[in-house]
C-alpha cells in the first residue's frame, strides 16, 4: 500500500526517540450465508418506472433504512425473508435490494447477489449460526488498540480470518499509539506486516495517521471492525465531524470498552466514500472455518505452500512442510504460526 512506507517511517521514529518528543510532532428472495454473485457495479441506485435499486444503510429485526436516488426511506423487511434461524440477518448494511412501488409505497422484492460479506459465528450459542455484519464492502479495517484497552493478537487474527473467508480485503489499523510503548508498536508491525493490505498507526489524541486513514477510505465502502473502546467512532468523527457519532469511555472496573454503537450503520462521508461503524466485537468466531481452507486465510502462507511435500498439507505434523520451515523468519513470525495452530486445533475439536 502506498501509505505503508510513511507509517513504517513514523514507527521507526517512535522507536528512536522518547515519547515526549514523538508526541509533539444472485438474485435471491431469502438470504443464505456465504459469498455469492458477481462483482457489484458502482453505486448507481436507479429508479426505472415502478422498480428501483436501493442501498441498505441499516437493518434490524423487520425494519431497514435504504437509500434510493439520494433519499433515505424506512421500509419493512418481508416476513418470508426472516423465516428460519432467528439470528440469520436477511439484509445488512451494504446490501443492494430491488424495490417495487405499489399503491404509492416502496416494497422490497429481492436482495441482489453479494460480492462478499463479513460474517462471524453467532456468539453466545453452541449452535452453528452465521451472523453477517456487512456485505459488498471494498475493505475491512480491523481497528486494534495498542493500549487502554489492549487488543489481544488472538482477536486480530480471528478478524483477519473472518475477512479472508468472506472475500474482503483486510487492513490493520493500530490506534491509541500515544499510549503505547515503542516495543509494542514495533512488535505489531513485525507480526502483521505480511498479514494484511497494510498496517497503519493512528492517534485520535494527537491526530497522527488520521490523514492517511482519510485517504484510504475516500472511495468505496469501508467496514470498521474491532472491540469496544478501540476508537472506531472517534476516528470517524475526526474524519467527518458532521456525523457526530456517539463515543464512550473505558470501564474502570473491567478495563474494557463500553458498547456505544449498538448496531452497524452505513454512513456517507462528506470527503468521499462510505463507512460502516459497527458495535464492538469482543469475540469473533470465523464462520465456515474448516481445516482445508484455514491456511489460505493466512497470507504469509501463500508463497510457501507450493514448497510443501503434500498438496493437502495442514502445516501441522506433516513432514516436508515449507510453512513450518519458515516459522520464525521475517516471512512468517512465530506468533502468527502459533495462532494458526490454535485455530486449526479448535476446528478439529468441533
Amino acid at each position: 500500500m502506498k501509505f505503508l512506507s510513511c507509517q513504517v517511517s513514523y514507527l521507526n521514529h517512535l522507536i528512536k526517540v522518547t515519547w515526549d518528543i514523538a508526541l509533539t510532532y444472485v438474485s435471491e428472495d431469502i438470504p443464505s450465508p456465504g459469498i455469492k454473485g458477481k462483482e457489484h457495479e458502482q453505486m448507481t441506485l436507479d429508479i426505472k418506472g415502478d422498480t428501483a435499486t436501493s442501498l441498505v444503510l441499516w437493518a434490524s429485526g423487520n425494519r431497514a433504512d435504504v437509500l434510493v436516488e439520494g433519499e433515505e426511506i424506512h421500509l419493512f423487511i418481508p416476513g418470508r425473508w426472516r423465516l428460519g434461524q432467528k439470528a440469520v440477518r436477511s439484509v445488512v448494511p451494504g446490501d443492494k435490494v430491488m424495490l417495487r412501488r405499489e399503491t404509492g409505497k416502496w416494497r422490497m422484492i429481492r436482495r441482489l447477489p453479494r460480492k462478499n460479506e463479513f460474517t462471524r459465528r453467532m456468539p453466545g450459542t453452541r449452535k452453528n449460526i452465521p451472523q453477517t455484519i456487512a456485505a459488498n464492502i471494498d475493505r475491512v479495517i480491523i481497528v486494534a488498540s495498542s493500549a487502554n484497552p489492549t487488543t489481544p493478537n488472538g482477536l486480530i487474527d480471528r478478524l483477519l480470518v473472518t475477512a479472508m473467508l468472506g472475500g474482503v480485503p483486510p487492513v490493520l489499523l493500530v490506534n491509541k499509539i500515544d499510549l503505547a510503548t515503542a516495543d509494542r508498536l514495533s512488535s505489531l508491525q513485525r507480526v502483521y506486516k505480511n498479514a494484511a493490505d497494510g498496517v497503519f498507526f493512528t492517534s485520535a489524541v494527537t491526530g497522527v495517521g488520521v490523514d492517511d486513514l482519510s485517504r484510504l477510505i475516500y472511495s468505496g465502502i469501508t467496514l470498521l471492525a474491532g472491540s469496544s473502546g478501540v476508537g472506531k467512532s472517534t476516528l470517524i468523527n475526526l474524519i467527518d465531524p458532521d456525523l457526530d457519532l456517539k463515543t464512550g469511555e473505558i470501564s474502570r472496573a473491567t478495563g474494557k470498552g463500553r458498547h456505544i454503537t449498538s448496531e452497524a450503520r452505513l454512513h456517507r462521508l462528506k470527503s468521499g466514500g462510505w463507512i460502516i461503524d459497527t458495535p464492538g466485537l469482543r469475540e469473533c468466531e470465523p464462520w465456515r472455518m474448516t481445516r482445508p481452507i484455514l491456511g489460505g486465510c493466512f497470507r504469509e502462507f501463500e508463497k510457501l505452500t507450493s514448497g510443501c511435500h503434500f498438496r493437502d498439507c495442514l502445516h501441522d505434523q506433516e513432514t516436508g512442510c515449507a510453512v513450518k520451515l519458515a516459522v520464525g523468519t521475517d516471512v512468517l513470525p512465530e506468533e502468527r504460526y502459533l495462532s494458526y495452530l490454535k485455530l486449526l486445533h479448535e476446528v478439529r475439536s468441533e
